[in-house]
Protein backbone atom coordinates (compact mmCIF):
# COMPACT_ATOMS: atom_id res chain seq x y z
CA UNK A 1 0.00 0.00 0.00
CA UNK A 2 1.50 3.26 -0.81
CA UNK A 3 3.15 5.90 1.57
CA UNK A 4 0.50 8.80 1.84
CA UNK A 5 2.40 12.04 2.05
CA UNK A 6 1.41 14.91 4.19
CA UNK A 7 2.56 17.96 2.50
CA UNK A 8 2.98 21.25 5.71
CA UNK A 9 2.51 24.76 4.51
CA UNK A 10 5.21 26.68 6.75
CA UNK A 11 3.79 29.77 7.60
CA UNK A 12 6.35 33.45 6.98
CA UNK A 13 7.90 32.07 4.14
CA UNK A 14 6.70 33.61 1.56
CA UNK A 15 6.88 37.28 3.71
CA UNK A 16 10.53 36.99 3.99
CA UNK A 17 11.36 36.77 0.41
CA UNK A 18 8.84 39.53 0.03
CA UNK A 19 11.00 41.92 2.42
CA UNK A 20 14.34 40.50 0.91
CA UNK A 21 12.84 42.13 -2.82
CA UNK A 22 11.79 45.46 -0.99
CA UNK A 23 15.00 45.65 1.22
CA UNK A 24 16.68 45.04 -2.21
CA UNK A 25 14.35 47.22 -4.34
CA UNK A 26 15.17 49.83 -1.18
CA UNK A 27 18.89 50.03 -1.38
CA UNK A 28 17.99 50.11 -5.30
CA UNK A 29 16.21 53.18 -5.17
CA UNK A 30 18.69 54.65 -2.87
CA UNK A 31 21.82 53.93 -4.68
CA UNK A 32 20.15 55.68 -7.90
CA UNK A 33 18.87 58.40 -5.70
CA UNK A 34 22.54 58.89 -4.32
CA UNK A 35 23.69 58.74 -7.91
CA UNK A 36 21.35 61.52 -8.86
CA UNK A 37 22.04 63.70 -6.17
CA UNK A 38 25.79 63.52 -6.83
CA UNK A 39 25.09 64.06 -10.25
CA UNK A 40 22.78 66.98 -9.80
CA UNK A 41 24.52 68.27 -7.05
CA UNK A 42 28.08 68.30 -9.06
CA UNK A 43 26.17 69.74 -12.06
CA UNK A 44 24.70 72.93 -9.36
CA UNK A 45 28.21 73.19 -8.25
CA UNK A 46 29.39 73.86 -12.07
CA UNK A 47 26.48 76.10 -12.40
CA UNK A 48 27.01 78.16 -9.27
CA UNK A 49 30.62 78.54 -10.76
CA UNK A 50 30.18 79.72 -13.87
CA UNK A 51 28.14 81.93 -12.48
CA UNK A 52 29.97 83.87 -10.01
CA UNK A 53 32.82 83.21 -13.00
CA UNK A 54 30.66 85.26 -15.21
CA UNK A 55 29.29 88.19 -12.97
CA UNK A 56 33.11 88.75 -11.52
CA UNK A 57 33.95 89.35 -14.85
CA UNK A 58 30.92 91.49 -16.08
CA UNK A 59 32.44 93.72 -13.24
CA UNK A 60 35.42 93.56 -14.15
CA UNK A 61 34.45 94.97 -18.17
CA UNK A 62 32.15 97.68 -15.88
CA UNK A 63 34.68 98.77 -14.12
CA UNK A 64 36.95 99.48 -17.04
CA UNK A 65 34.60 100.94 -19.11
CA UNK A 66 33.60 103.22 -16.16
CA UNK A 67 36.92 104.29 -15.55
CA UNK A 68 37.76 104.90 -18.99
CA UNK A 69 34.80 107.13 -19.32
CA UNK A 70 35.50 108.94 -16.23
CA UNK A 71 39.48 109.63 -16.18
CA UNK A 72 40.23 112.79 -15.96
CA UNK A 73 43.11 113.49 -17.80
CA UNK A 74 42.86 111.06 -20.95
CA UNK A 75 39.80 109.94 -21.30
CA UNK A 76 39.19 106.28 -23.11
CA UNK A 77 42.56 105.40 -21.15
CA UNK A 78 43.20 102.36 -18.49
CA UNK A 79 45.07 101.06 -16.41
CA UNK A 80 48.29 99.05 -16.31
CA UNK A 81 47.89 95.39 -15.67
CA UNK A 82 48.96 94.02 -12.28
CA UNK A 83 52.33 92.30 -12.28
CA UNK A 84 52.84 91.40 -8.45
CA UNK A 85 49.56 90.50 -7.58
CA UNK A 86 49.02 93.39 -4.65
CA UNK A 87 45.81 94.53 -6.69
CA UNK A 88 47.20 97.88 -7.90
CA UNK A 89 48.46 98.70 -11.38
CA UNK A 90 52.14 99.30 -12.30
CA UNK A 91 53.56 102.62 -12.65
CA UNK A 92 55.30 103.12 -15.70
CA UNK A 93 58.71 102.13 -16.85
CA UNK A 94 59.38 104.94 -19.23
CA UNK A 95 56.40 105.90 -20.78
CA UNK A 96 55.23 101.93 -21.34
CA UNK A 97 53.35 99.36 -18.65
CA UNK A 98 55.50 97.25 -17.91
CA UNK A 99 53.53 94.44 -19.20
CA UNK A 100 50.30 93.97 -20.90
CA UNK A 101 49.09 91.24 -19.25
CA UNK A 102 48.97 90.67 -15.79
CA UNK A 103 46.07 90.42 -13.03
CA UNK A 104 43.38 92.61 -12.78
CA UNK A 105 44.30 95.99 -10.80
CA UNK A 106 41.12 95.94 -8.74
CA UNK A 107 42.37 98.04 -5.93
CA UNK A 108 43.01 100.46 -8.60
CA UNK A 109 39.58 99.97 -10.49
CA UNK A 110 37.92 100.27 -6.98
CA UNK A 111 36.54 96.60 -6.97
CA UNK A 112 36.46 94.03 -3.94
CA UNK A 113 39.09 91.19 -4.77
CA UNK A 114 37.09 89.30 -7.32
CA UNK A 115 37.78 85.86 -8.25
CA UNK A 116 36.23 83.64 -9.97
CA UNK A 117 34.82 80.36 -9.70
CA UNK A 118 37.38 78.36 -9.01
CA UNK A 119 38.81 81.17 -6.54
CA UNK A 120 41.27 82.77 -8.57
CA UNK A 121 41.83 86.32 -9.42
CA UNK A 122 41.17 87.51 -13.01
CA UNK A 123 44.10 88.44 -15.05
CA UNK A 124 44.10 91.45 -17.58
CA UNK A 125 45.70 92.05 -20.77
CA UNK A 126 45.94 95.58 -22.07
CA UNK A 127 45.91 97.54 -25.94
CA UNK A 128 49.37 99.66 -25.08
CA UNK A 129 47.50 102.15 -27.25
CA UNK A 130 45.23 102.68 -24.39
CA UNK A 131 47.45 102.86 -21.50
CA UNK A 132 46.96 106.00 -18.87
CA UNK A 133 49.80 108.34 -20.82
CA UNK A 134 48.50 111.21 -22.73
CA UNK A 135 51.68 112.50 -23.50
CA UNK A 136 52.21 109.26 -25.78
CA UNK A 137 49.08 107.88 -26.44
CA UNK A 138 46.22 110.45 -27.48
CA UNK A 139 43.03 108.77 -27.42
CA UNK A 140 39.80 109.60 -29.22
CA UNK A 141 37.19 107.69 -31.53
CA UNK A 142 39.48 106.98 -33.74
CA UNK A 143 42.33 105.15 -31.75
CA UNK A 144 42.33 101.69 -32.64
CA UNK A 145 42.42 98.51 -30.02
CA UNK A 146 45.24 96.67 -31.52
CA UNK A 147 43.78 92.99 -29.72
CA UNK A 148 42.62 90.22 -31.28
CA UNK A 149 40.52 87.04 -30.22
CA UNK A 150 40.09 84.14 -32.21
CA UNK A 151 37.97 80.92 -31.73
CA UNK A 152 34.56 80.39 -30.44
CA UNK A 153 33.71 84.12 -29.86
CA UNK A 154 35.77 85.82 -32.06
CA UNK A 155 36.36 90.22 -32.19
CA UNK A 156 39.08 92.34 -33.65
CA UNK A 157 39.44 95.84 -32.47
CA UNK A 158 39.35 95.03 -28.67
CA UNK A 159 41.01 97.50 -26.30
CA UNK A 160 41.22 94.93 -23.03
CA UNK A 161 40.68 91.25 -22.35
CA UNK A 162 39.54 90.14 -18.63
CA UNK A 163 40.47 86.68 -18.43
CA UNK A 164 39.03 83.99 -15.62
CA UNK A 165 41.81 80.76 -15.38
CA UNK A 166 39.73 78.52 -13.50
CA UNK A 167 41.16 75.28 -12.08
CA UNK A 168 44.81 74.94 -12.54
CA UNK A 169 45.30 71.87 -15.45
CA UNK A 170 48.35 69.51 -15.66
CA UNK A 171 51.78 71.05 -15.63
CA UNK A 172 50.21 74.53 -14.18
CA UNK A 173 51.36 75.21 -10.72
CA UNK A 174 50.36 78.05 -8.48
CA UNK A 175 52.63 78.39 -5.42
CA UNK A 176 54.67 80.91 -4.63
CA UNK A 177 57.67 79.11 -5.22
CA UNK A 178 59.98 80.76 -7.67
CA UNK A 179 60.92 79.13 -11.11
CA UNK A 180 61.12 79.51 -14.80
CA UNK A 181 58.27 81.52 -16.24
CA UNK A 182 57.65 80.60 -19.90
CA UNK A 183 55.71 83.86 -20.46
CA UNK A 184 58.35 86.03 -19.20
CA UNK A 185 61.57 83.65 -19.83
CA UNK A 186 62.16 84.67 -16.14
CA UNK A 187 62.43 83.31 -12.75
CA UNK A 188 59.60 84.09 -10.95
CA UNK A 189 57.16 82.81 -8.16
CA UNK A 190 54.99 80.66 -9.98
CA UNK A 191 51.55 82.47 -8.93
CA UNK A 192 52.88 85.63 -10.98
CA UNK A 193 53.34 83.53 -14.30
CA UNK A 194 50.52 83.68 -17.06
CA UNK A 195 51.58 80.54 -18.16
CA UNK A 196 50.52 78.47 -14.54
CA UNK A 197 46.93 80.03 -15.25
CA UNK A 198 46.22 80.59 -19.11
CA UNK A 199 46.74 78.61 -21.89
CA UNK A 200 47.99 79.01 -25.67
CA UNK A 201 48.04 82.34 -26.48
CA UNK A 202 46.74 83.46 -23.71
CA UNK A 203 49.89 83.31 -21.86
CA UNK A 204 51.84 85.27 -24.35
CA UNK A 205 53.92 87.67 -23.55
CA UNK A 206 53.20 91.43 -24.21
CA UNK A 207 55.54 94.70 -23.36
CA UNK A 208 56.19 97.47 -25.33
CA UNK A 209 59.20 95.59 -26.69
CA UNK A 210 57.54 92.33 -27.19
CA UNK A 211 53.57 93.21 -27.83
CA UNK A 212 51.69 90.14 -28.27
CA UNK A 213 51.04 89.48 -31.81
CA UNK A 214 49.21 86.62 -31.75
CA UNK A 215 45.37 86.86 -30.90
CA UNK A 216 44.09 85.94 -27.90
CA UNK A 217 41.62 82.57 -28.17
CA UNK A 218 38.05 81.72 -26.81
CA UNK A 219 37.01 77.97 -27.05
CA UNK A 220 35.09 75.80 -25.28
CA UNK A 221 36.06 74.18 -21.97
CA UNK A 222 38.35 70.73 -22.53
CA UNK A 223 41.58 69.12 -20.44
CA UNK A 224 43.64 71.26 -22.35
CA UNK A 225 41.78 74.84 -22.13
CA UNK A 226 39.67 76.21 -19.48
CA UNK A 227 40.20 79.90 -19.93
CA UNK A 228 36.80 82.34 -20.02
CA UNK A 229 37.08 85.49 -21.03
CA UNK A 230 35.29 89.01 -21.11
CA UNK A 231 36.81 91.52 -23.55
CA UNK A 232 35.96 94.93 -24.20
CA UNK A 233 35.82 96.36 -28.21
CA UNK A 234 35.57 99.82 -29.75
CA UNK A 235 31.99 99.77 -29.75
CA UNK A 236 32.03 98.97 -26.41
CA UNK A 237 33.22 101.97 -24.96
CA UNK A 238 33.33 104.73 -27.78
CA UNK A 239 29.51 105.57 -27.40
CA UNK A 240 29.53 106.22 -23.83
CA UNK A 241 33.23 108.01 -24.33
CA UNK A 242 31.58 109.85 -27.17
CA UNK A 243 28.45 111.20 -24.98
CA UNK A 244 30.92 112.24 -22.47
CA UNK A 245 32.82 114.51 -24.90
CA UNK A 246 29.35 115.60 -26.34
CA UNK A 247 28.20 116.57 -22.67
CA UNK A 248 31.15 118.72 -22.12
CA UNK A 249 31.25 120.63 -24.78
CA UNK A 250 27.49 121.20 -24.59
CA UNK A 251 28.16 122.53 -21.69
CA UNK A 252 30.70 124.62 -22.41
CA UNK A 253 28.86 126.28 -25.32
CA UNK A 254 25.27 126.45 -23.13
CA UNK A 255 27.23 128.35 -20.62
CA UNK A 256 28.71 130.72 -23.08
CA UNK A 257 25.05 131.61 -24.69
CA UNK A 258 23.91 131.85 -21.35
CA UNK A 259 26.00 134.89 -20.34
CA UNK A 260 25.13 136.87 -23.57
CA UNK A 261 22.14 138.87 -24.90
CA UNK A 262 19.50 136.33 -27.11
CA UNK A 263 21.40 132.99 -26.49
CA UNK A 264 23.98 133.40 -28.82
CA UNK A 265 26.87 131.66 -29.87
CA UNK A 266 30.16 132.14 -31.71
CA UNK A 267 31.27 131.50 -35.32
CA UNK A 268 32.89 128.19 -35.66
CA UNK A 269 35.98 127.23 -37.43
CA UNK A 270 35.77 126.41 -40.99
CA UNK A 271 35.70 122.16 -41.39
CA UNK A 272 39.32 122.39 -43.08
CA UNK A 273 41.07 124.43 -40.63
CA UNK A 274 42.43 121.35 -38.39
CA UNK A 275 45.56 123.71 -37.44
CA UNK A 276 44.62 126.72 -36.14
CA UNK A 277 40.78 126.15 -35.32
CA UNK A 278 39.82 129.86 -36.01
CA UNK A 279 36.14 131.16 -35.97
CA UNK A 280 35.26 132.41 -38.99
CA UNK A 281 32.47 135.58 -39.85
CA UNK A 282 29.27 133.95 -41.04
CA UNK A 283 30.13 130.30 -40.57
CA UNK A 284 27.48 128.32 -38.75
CA UNK A 285 28.78 124.78 -39.19
CA UNK A 286 32.29 123.49 -38.25
CA UNK A 287 34.44 122.94 -35.79
CA UNK A 288 34.79 124.77 -32.31
CA UNK A 289 37.23 127.48 -32.23
CA UNK A 290 39.79 128.14 -30.27
CA UNK A 291 38.88 131.07 -29.07
CA UNK A 292 35.10 132.59 -29.25
CA UNK A 293 35.30 134.87 -32.70
CA UNK A 294 31.72 137.17 -32.79
CA UNK A 295 32.49 139.64 -35.46
CA UNK A 296 29.20 141.19 -36.48
CA UNK A 297 29.20 142.59 -39.52
CA UNK A 298 30.94 142.46 -43.18
CA UNK A 299 34.45 144.33 -43.48
CA UNK A 300 36.61 144.62 -46.50
CA UNK A 301 38.50 141.48 -47.39
CA UNK A 302 41.78 143.14 -48.61
CA UNK A 303 43.02 145.52 -45.43
CA UNK A 304 40.45 144.69 -42.89
CA UNK A 305 39.98 140.46 -42.63
CA UNK A 306 43.30 140.05 -42.79
CA UNK A 307 43.68 142.50 -39.73
CA UNK A 308 41.08 140.73 -38.03
CA UNK A 309 41.74 137.54 -38.57
CA UNK A 310 45.59 138.08 -37.56
CA UNK A 311 44.24 139.49 -34.26
CA UNK A 312 42.23 136.51 -34.04
CA UNK A 313 45.52 134.06 -34.90
CA UNK A 314 47.84 136.11 -32.23
CA UNK A 315 45.08 135.48 -29.49
CA UNK A 316 45.82 131.47 -30.58
CA UNK A 317 49.20 131.87 -30.31
CA UNK A 318 49.70 133.31 -27.20
CA UNK A 319 47.61 131.02 -25.31
CA UNK A 320 49.89 128.08 -26.76
CA UNK A 321 53.17 129.79 -25.74
CA UNK A 322 51.36 130.85 -22.52
CA UNK A 323 50.38 127.03 -21.82
CA UNK A 324 53.66 125.64 -23.60
CA UNK A 325 56.54 127.62 -24.11
CA UNK A 326 58.62 125.64 -26.53
CA UNK A 327 60.56 126.39 -30.03
CA UNK A 328 57.19 125.92 -31.97
CA UNK A 329 54.98 128.25 -29.53
CA UNK A 330 57.19 130.97 -29.62
CA UNK A 331 58.07 130.66 -33.53
CA UNK A 332 54.56 130.66 -33.71
CA UNK A 333 54.07 133.97 -31.67
CA UNK A 334 56.68 135.16 -33.40
CA UNK A 335 54.66 135.13 -36.64
CA UNK A 336 51.83 135.58 -35.75
CA UNK A 337 52.97 139.11 -34.29
CA UNK A 338 54.61 140.24 -37.15
CA UNK A 339 51.67 139.14 -39.75
CA UNK A 340 49.43 141.45 -37.46
CA UNK A 341 51.91 144.41 -37.87
CA UNK A 342 51.91 144.34 -41.64
CA UNK A 343 47.90 143.70 -41.04
CA UNK A 344 47.24 146.67 -39.07
CA UNK A 345 49.28 149.11 -40.70
CA UNK A 346 47.88 148.06 -44.28
CA UNK A 347 44.44 148.61 -42.61
CA UNK A 348 45.35 152.04 -41.59
CA UNK A 349 47.43 152.82 -44.58
CA UNK A 350 44.46 153.07 -46.96
CA UNK A 351 41.16 154.51 -47.22
CA UNK A 352 39.58 151.71 -48.63
CA UNK A 353 39.98 149.94 -45.61
CA UNK A 354 37.47 149.93 -43.01
CA UNK A 355 39.84 150.64 -40.28
CA UNK A 356 41.28 153.71 -42.01
CA UNK A 357 39.57 156.08 -40.02
CA UNK A 358 39.58 154.05 -36.59
CA UNK A 359 43.11 155.02 -35.50
CA UNK A 360 42.22 153.79 -31.93
CA UNK A 361 41.35 150.54 -33.72
CA UNK A 362 44.94 149.60 -35.66
CA UNK A 363 47.15 151.69 -33.23
CA UNK A 364 45.92 149.30 -30.54
CA UNK A 365 46.45 145.92 -33.34
CA UNK A 366 49.94 147.38 -34.17
CA UNK A 367 51.41 147.60 -30.72
CA UNK A 368 49.35 144.21 -29.95
CA UNK A 369 51.59 142.73 -32.79
CA UNK A 370 54.72 144.57 -31.31
CA UNK A 371 54.19 143.05 -27.85
CA UNK A 372 53.51 139.38 -29.63
CA UNK A 373 57.06 139.75 -31.12
CA UNK A 374 58.62 141.21 -28.34
CA UNK A 375 57.73 138.67 -26.30
CA UNK A 376 58.82 135.86 -28.35
CA UNK A 377 62.74 137.49 -28.89
CA UNK A 378 62.51 137.94 -25.11
CA UNK A 379 62.10 141.25 -25.00
CA UNK A 380 62.89 142.75 -21.29
CA UNK A 381 59.81 144.01 -19.83
CA UNK A 382 56.93 142.33 -22.38
CA UNK A 383 55.16 139.83 -20.73
CA UNK A 384 52.18 137.34 -21.25
CA UNK A 385 49.90 139.89 -19.56
CA UNK A 386 51.41 143.14 -21.33
CA UNK A 387 50.46 141.82 -24.69
CA UNK A 388 46.94 140.74 -23.75
CA UNK A 389 46.70 143.87 -22.59
CA UNK A 390 46.83 145.68 -25.87
CA UNK A 391 45.05 142.52 -27.31
CA UNK A 392 41.82 143.34 -25.11
CA UNK A 393 42.06 146.76 -25.95
CA UNK A 394 42.02 146.74 -29.42
CA UNK A 395 39.33 144.10 -29.04
CA UNK A 396 37.14 146.69 -27.10
CA UNK A 397 37.17 149.26 -29.56
CA UNK A 398 36.74 146.75 -32.49
CA UNK A 399 33.30 146.12 -29.78
CA UNK A 400 32.73 149.92 -29.34
CA UNK A 401 32.32 150.45 -32.74
CA UNK A 402 29.97 147.51 -33.80
CA UNK A 403 32.56 145.16 -35.32
CA UNK A 404 32.47 142.87 -32.56
CA UNK A 405 29.05 141.55 -31.24
CA UNK A 406 29.52 143.83 -27.76
CA UNK A 407 26.96 141.79 -25.78
CA UNK A 408 29.01 138.47 -26.57
CA UNK A 409 32.32 137.41 -24.88
CA UNK A 410 35.25 136.90 -26.36
CA UNK A 411 36.62 133.81 -24.11
CA UNK A 412 35.15 130.40 -22.92
CA UNK A 413 33.58 130.57 -19.44
CA UNK A 414 36.21 129.52 -16.70
CA UNK A 415 36.78 125.79 -16.22
CA UNK A 416 35.31 125.19 -20.04
CA UNK A 417 36.34 121.77 -21.48
CA UNK A 418 37.99 124.30 -24.46
CA UNK A 419 40.38 125.98 -22.27
CA UNK A 420 41.00 124.24 -19.54
CA UNK A 421 41.72 120.55 -20.70
CA UNK A 422 44.26 118.40 -21.16
CA UNK A 423 42.73 116.10 -23.56
CA UNK A 424 40.74 118.38 -25.69
CA UNK A 425 43.02 118.79 -28.69
CA UNK A 426 43.14 115.12 -28.78
CA UNK A 427 39.07 115.29 -29.90
CA UNK A 428 38.75 118.51 -31.31
CA UNK A 429 39.08 117.35 -34.98
CA UNK A 430 36.01 115.26 -34.51
CA UNK A 431 33.22 117.51 -32.82
CA UNK A 432 31.52 119.57 -34.91
CA UNK A 433 28.71 121.89 -34.00
CA UNK A 434 25.75 124.06 -35.52
CA UNK A 435 24.33 127.21 -34.77
CA UNK A 436 21.22 128.54 -35.76
CA UNK A 437 21.44 131.67 -37.91
CA UNK A 438 19.08 133.60 -35.40
CA UNK A 439 21.54 132.86 -32.83
CA UNK A 440 24.65 134.29 -34.21
CA UNK A 441 27.05 137.24 -33.61
CA UNK A 442 25.29 140.67 -34.59
CA UNK A 443 21.96 139.24 -36.18
CA UNK A 444 18.75 141.62 -35.46
CA UNK A 445 16.47 138.44 -35.13
CA UNK A 446 15.72 137.45 -31.84
CA UNK A 447 15.76 133.92 -31.36
CA UNK A 448 16.55 130.83 -34.11
CA UNK A 449 12.63 131.39 -35.31
CA UNK A 450 12.68 129.14 -38.86
CA UNK A 451 16.29 128.48 -38.61
CA UNK A 452 15.98 126.55 -35.41
CA UNK A 453 17.73 122.68 -35.71
CA UNK A 454 16.00 119.48 -35.64
CA UNK A 455 17.27 115.91 -34.67
CA UNK A 456 15.51 112.89 -35.60
CA UNK A 457 16.43 109.50 -35.15
CA UNK A 458 16.02 107.23 -31.75
CA UNK A 459 19.29 108.74 -30.51
CA UNK A 460 17.85 112.02 -29.93
CA UNK A 461 15.96 111.55 -26.25
CA UNK A 462 14.89 115.21 -25.92
CA UNK A 463 11.59 116.71 -26.92
CA UNK A 464 11.33 119.77 -28.93
CA UNK A 465 13.43 118.74 -32.63
CA UNK A 466 13.02 121.76 -34.56
CA UNK A 467 13.31 124.07 -32.09
CA UNK A 468 16.84 123.92 -31.19
CA UNK A 469 19.36 126.81 -31.17
CA UNK A 470 22.29 124.66 -31.53
CA UNK A 471 24.04 121.14 -31.52
CA UNK A 472 26.76 119.13 -30.90
CA UNK A 473 28.18 116.80 -33.13
CA UNK A 474 30.77 114.04 -32.45
CA UNK A 475 31.54 112.11 -35.30
CA UNK A 476 33.89 109.05 -35.90
CA UNK A 477 35.69 107.37 -39.05
CA UNK A 478 32.98 105.48 -40.36
CA UNK A 479 34.26 102.42 -42.41
CA UNK A 480 32.04 103.38 -45.14
CA UNK A 481 33.85 107.07 -45.49
CA UNK A 482 37.01 106.14 -44.67
CA UNK A 483 37.98 106.60 -48.62
CA UNK A 484 35.89 109.43 -49.87
CA UNK A 485 37.65 112.27 -48.18
CA UNK A 486 40.25 113.47 -45.31
CA UNK A 487 39.91 114.63 -41.49
CA UNK A 488 40.22 118.30 -43.26
CA UNK A 489 37.17 117.64 -46.27
CA UNK A 490 34.50 120.34 -46.54
CA UNK A 491 31.79 119.02 -45.81
CA UNK A 492 33.49 116.50 -43.23
CA UNK A 493 32.29 113.52 -45.22
CA UNK A 494 34.99 111.53 -43.45
CA UNK A 495 33.95 112.01 -40.21
CA UNK A 496 29.86 112.25 -40.53
CA UNK A 497 27.23 110.33 -42.56
CA UNK A 498 23.81 110.84 -43.93
CA UNK A 499 22.20 114.07 -43.88
CA UNK A 500 24.36 115.24 -41.06
CA UNK A 501 27.08 115.50 -43.71
CA UNK A 502 24.88 116.69 -46.72
CA UNK A 503 21.06 116.16 -46.96
CA UNK A 504 21.73 117.03 -50.52
CA UNK A 505 19.92 120.39 -50.97
CA UNK A 506 21.43 123.97 -51.48
CA UNK A 507 18.55 125.20 -49.79
CA UNK A 508 16.43 128.00 -50.49
CA UNK A 509 15.69 131.25 -49.33
CA UNK A 510 12.79 132.44 -51.08
CA UNK A 511 10.01 132.00 -48.47
CA UNK A 512 10.09 129.54 -45.12
CA UNK A 513 10.03 127.36 -43.69
CA UNK A 514 13.30 126.19 -45.48
CA UNK A 515 14.59 122.57 -46.72
CA UNK A 516 17.47 122.37 -44.58
CA UNK A 517 20.81 122.75 -46.75
CA UNK A 518 24.30 121.25 -46.75
CA UNK A 519 26.72 121.94 -43.84
CA UNK A 520 29.31 123.78 -45.66
CA UNK A 521 30.96 126.46 -43.76
CA UNK A 522 32.14 128.32 -47.01
CA UNK A 523 28.22 129.03 -47.92
CA UNK A 524 27.26 132.86 -47.80
CA UNK A 525 24.83 133.05 -44.52
CA UNK A 526 24.01 136.54 -44.73
CA UNK A 527 22.25 136.31 -47.86
CA UNK A 528 20.34 132.84 -46.44
CA UNK A 529 20.28 134.11 -42.99
CA UNK A 530 17.08 131.55 -41.81
CA UNK A 531 18.84 128.58 -43.46
CA UNK A 532 17.54 125.13 -41.38
CA UNK A 533 19.24 122.27 -40.40
CA UNK A 534 18.20 118.81 -39.77
CA UNK A 535 20.60 115.75 -38.24
CA UNK A 536 20.29 112.58 -37.61
CA UNK A 537 21.26 110.32 -34.39
CA UNK A 538 20.55 106.57 -33.20
CA UNK A 539 20.87 104.85 -30.26
CA UNK A 540 24.41 102.09 -30.72
CA UNK A 541 21.20 99.04 -30.33
CA UNK A 542 19.57 100.72 -33.68
CA UNK A 543 19.99 98.72 -36.76
CA UNK A 544 20.97 102.46 -38.54
CA UNK A 545 23.54 102.71 -36.31
CA UNK A 546 25.77 100.83 -38.58
CA UNK A 547 25.19 103.44 -41.43
CA UNK A 548 24.97 106.63 -39.30
CA UNK A 549 27.13 106.54 -36.33
CA UNK A 550 27.54 110.47 -35.55
CA UNK A 551 26.38 111.51 -31.85
CA UNK A 552 24.13 114.36 -32.06
CA UNK A 553 23.03 116.61 -29.27
CA UNK A 554 20.82 119.63 -29.09
CA UNK A 555 21.44 122.69 -26.94
CA UNK A 556 18.34 124.96 -26.78
CA UNK A 557 18.93 127.41 -23.64
CA UNK A 558 16.36 125.63 -22.32
CA UNK A 559 15.16 122.47 -20.24
CA UNK A 560 14.54 120.52 -23.37
CA UNK A 561 17.75 119.63 -24.30
CA UNK A 562 19.91 118.04 -21.24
Amino acid sequence: MPTKRTFFFRQGCGRQHGAALMVMLVILVVGVAAILVSVLSGSSLNIERDKTTADALAKAKNALIGRAVADTTSPGSLPCPDTNDDGSAEIFSGSDCPSYIGKLPWKTLGLPDLRDGSGERLWYALSPNFRDKISVAPINSDTVGSLNVSGSVPANNVIAIVFAAGNPLSGQNRTSASSLCTTTNTTIAANLCATNYLEGNNAQQSTATSPATLPYQTAAGSSSFNDQAIYITHNDLFPQLEWRIAREAKQCLDNYAAGNTNNRYPWAAPDNDTTNYSGTYDTLFGRIATTPYTQAKSVDSTYALPMLNALRDLQTALNNYSANINSTTTSALLNAGQTLITASQNAANYSSSSFYSYSSITTNADTAGDQGRDLANGVSGVTVSTAQGYIDNTNSNLKSYGFYDNTMSLSWPSGCVFNSSSYWNNWRQEVFYQAASGNSPGTSVTGCVNSCLSISGSGNPNPGSGTYTAAVIVGRAHSTTLNSGTPTSNPPVYYLEGINQNDGTSGSCSSPPFPGGKHDSTKNYSTCPMLSQKFVTYKPTDPSYSSVNDLVVCLDGKYNCK
